[in-house]
């Protein structure tokens, strides 16, 4: 499966899974402006040291502003033996796409 997936892709993924952590890597008043529902905000600077927040059973599904840090967050986590996505073009493409 590829690593990172569209805007639209993310927003069926959502739709049909139950079992998926959607975690928003920005700062938390960018997070604060708005979020994809059900999000868990964990900013990018500090998730080395909230890595117990992941529920390892479960795939996580990574945003950010523009899709820069999630690349760098996908890494830690599959380091740490963790299933992830990122969204490609982050928040701001799912702001212009999905509204």
């Amino acid at each position: 499966m590829e690593s990172e997936i569209t805007v639209i892709e993310a927003f069926e993924l959502i739709s049909k899974s139950r079992d998926l952590q959607i975690v928003d890597l920005r700062t938390p008043s960018e997070f604060a402006k708005g979020s994809i529902a059900g999000a868990v905000n964990i900013p990018f600077a500090q998730l080395s040291v909230e890595l117990g927040d992941f529920d390892g059973r479960r795939k996580s599904l990574l945003i950010d502003q523009d899709g820069s840090k999630s690349h760098q967050a996908k890494a830690l986590l599959d380091a740490c033996g963790y299933t992830s996505l990122v969204v490609r073009g982050g928040y701001v493409d799912w702001q212009s796409i999905i509204g």
